[in-house]
């Protein structure tokens, strides 16, 4: 019996704990929902974040968690004009190919601008992650309010590594390693 199930991987802590994430986010979620019924059944960004920050250490998820966030708000911060640039600009232009070629360099600005600030402001490891949140709130924007979707963006990110924190650093945490 023990043979059929040696190449199945093992579920230990960290895997349980991430599932444990992905179940509070929901129900953390569906509170919010009680309130304002309009927002979706599932917080993406929360189980994303919950997931991600369930880091090997519970020093790993608060430091890291402190840093995804500071990254997502110099995104959204970045992100915001520049949105709201391109709509502005887009609207008194009406050529689409220079529409086009608008909404390319705000995106392309807006990536160096966000590498940049996320280095500055200490997020070195997290530059990556801030410029693909400003170019998901650029891009796929469409069918929302740009402001919305950011606060709805800032708020799940939060939550989801707060979750995070919470299993992994006081409710489960990892024994302290001596260096």
């Amino acid at each position: 019996m023990r043979s059929l199930f040696k190449h199945l991987p093992h579920i230990g802590l960290r895997k349980g704990k991430s599932v444990l994430a992905v179940f509070l986010g929901f129900w953390v979620w569906q509170l919010i929902r009680l309130v304002v019924p309009a927002l979706e059944l599932h917080p993406i960004y929360i189980y994303i974040y919950g997931i991600i920050e369930m880091r090997d250490s519970s020093d790993k998820t608060v430091n890291f968690g402190k840093r995804r966030i500071k990254a997502t708000f110099v995104a959204l911060g970045i992100g915001l004009p520049l949105l709201f640039l391109n709509s502005y600009l887009n609207f008194i232009v009406s050529l689409e190919w220079v529409n086009i070629a608008i909404d390319l360099s705000i995106i392309l600005i807006g990536v160096l601008l966000v590498l940049c600030v996320a280095e500055w402001t200490g997020c070195a490891n997290f530059c990556g992650l801030a410029a693909a949140i400003l170019v998901i709130l650029l891009v796929s924007h469409s069918d929302r309010e740009p402001l919305y979707y950011s606060l709805l963006r800032s708020v799940q990110t939060i939550i989801g590594v707060f979750i995070a924190w919470l299993i992994n650093v006081k409710l489960f945490p990892y024994p302290i390693q001596k260096s």
